[in-house]
């Protein structure tokens, strides 16, 4: 009998034992793709391990912040349309003390196994660690380097290598705290003053007109040069073909020479076999022949 009173006991003592543990824990759930970082509000500790994504029990006071793990995106502008519905663009210093206002980008992740840490530097969730240090940090990055640079060199290119300059800075500032920059750059153009952007499209323009002069000059020349060609081309052509008919005239006057008394010689002979009756002369002769006459009748005449 005093069994089964003590039960009701039990039963009431194991109910306030939950309570209290309910009471003092909670359950945390941590999202895909992201890490939790405990942070005690009691005492300020931050436990070493992050939480991976699922559900977890937590103790009296202790809270959860979350750190994506896959790359984050951010587009500070000057409009209103992209971005925050607010003017975000950034002002900084370049040589001779002209201020430029530009629009940026940047890429970045976070190392989860250095959520902790990065947490434990900046008690700050990623927002406002994007929004607040590593903007801060851009800013900096972009006074310390513009000051390198003119207007016109940045307008030219060199804003890729001051971007550049940029991002290595963030990651060796910031990287020990788990952050990586993989991209950061310049969106739109760079706006300059007024008068700085005038004179540097002026200047523009005007090189641009120069440069036109000299290929105008460099295709004169060059249709001139043709121009000379072409002459010396059809004079060549025609002094060619003048002395292909002087030669011409040359061989045919060697063969009319070469060729001409035989063929009056052929001549004659025709004619003289023409004109022969078929009778062979009485007095013949050759190479070989010796020529005969009776000198006998002469003598007896005498």
């Amino acid at each position: 009998m005093m069994t089964n009173k003590l039960i009701p006991v039990f039963l009431a003592v194991a109910a306030l034992i939950v309570a209290l543990i309910l009471k003092t824990t909670f359950i945390a759930s941590v999202s895909a793709n992201h890490v939790g970082v405990e942070f005690n509000r009691i005492d300020g500790r931050v436990e070493a391990v992050p939480l991976t994504s699922g559900w977890h029990l937590m103790g009296i006071g202790t809270s959860v912040v979350e750190f994506p793990t896959f790359t984050q995106t951010y587009t500070w502008t000057k409009s209103v349309h992209e971005g925050a519905p607010i003017d975000e663009s950034m002002n900084f210093q370049v040589a001779s003390g002209v201020v430029i206002n530009a629009d940026l980008s940047i890429s970045y992740s976070i190392d989860s196994s250095k959520a902790p840490v990065l947490y434990q530097k900046y008690k700050r969730g990623y927002e406002e660690i994007t929004s607040q240090i590593i903007r801060n940090e851009i800013r900096n990055s972009l006074n310390i380097y513009g000051t390198d640079y003119d207007p016109e060199g940045l307008l030219s290119g060199g804003k890729i290598k001051l971007a550049e300059q940029v991002r290595k800075k963030i990651n060796d500032d910031l990287g020990a705290y788990g952050i990586l920059v993989e991209q950061f750059g310049f969106v739109n153009e760079l706006r300059l003053p007024a008068n700085i952007q005038q004179a540097i499209n002026s200047k523009i323009q005007a090189t641009q007109e120069a440069l036109k002069s000299e290929a105008m000059l460099r295709k004169n020349k060059a249709d001139a040069a043709n121009a000379v060609a072409i002459a010396q081309g059809q004079a060549d052509a025609k002094i060619a073909a003048a002395q292909g008919d002087a030669r011409a005239l040359a061989v045919l006057g060697d063969s009319m020479k070469q060729y001409g008394a035989e063929a009056a010689r052929i001549k004659n002979q025709t004619l003289w076999i023409e004109k022969w009756d078929g009778k062979l002369p009485t007095t013949t002769a050759g190479n070989n022949t010796a020529l005969m006459m009776g000198l006998g009748s002469t003598a007896e005449a005498r």
